[in-house]
């Protein structure tokens, strides 16, 4: 499943983090904005909120309607990451590597309050994972989006990044 090639410095990677939200006014996260407009080329960073209501009392079957609704936002082309409390850790340089060796674009999901469905993580190249600490939404997107950039900034060996 993985391509272990480096990126060129003249290829881009769209990268697309999906989110599963039951708010329908985006949150106003003041850093929001400003990181996602910092990533640049070789990285494309575009987020799609997922609009999601309670369906179901049931959580196994509120996280199997959620995951049918990213799917609908997915590219069978892309590798999907998905971010979950039981996924693999990684340093912020391991990180980095991660993204700039692959060879396609990603699809990043961050699920709903309940998590993302066994079979959608199954079916993802990666689980990763922060911390085993839960967030909120709003907190952990920024967290994702940040370690993007900081991802982008130790491939680039911009100062952002310091040892």
């Amino acid at each position: 499943l993985w391509s272990w090639i480096t990126l060129d410095n003249d290829q881009e990677m769209k990268l697309n983090l999906l989110y599963v939200s039951s708010q329908k006014n985006k949150s106003a996260l003041f850093s929001e904005d400003d990181l996602v407009k910092r990533i640049k080329s070789p990285l494309k960073l575009e987020l799609k909120k997922i609009f999601c209501k309670t369906e179901s009392n049931n959580i196994e079957q509120q996280k199997i309607f959620e995951s049918e609704q990213i799917k609908k936002f997915l590219n069978k082309n892309n590798l999907l990451f998905c971010f979950d409390k039981n996924g693999d850790k990684f340093s912020s340089e391991n990180f980095s590597d991660l993204l700039f060796k692959q060879t396609k674009d990603i699809d990043f999901v961050i699920g709903g309050s309940f998590g993302i469905s066994k079979k959608l993580l199954d079916s993802s190249n990666k689980v990763i994972s922060f911390s085993d600490m839960e967030f909120s939404h709003d907190i952990f997107r920024l967290m994702a989006i940040e370690q993007i950039y900081r991802a982008q900034c130790i491939f680039n060996n911009h100062p952002y990044h310091q040892k």
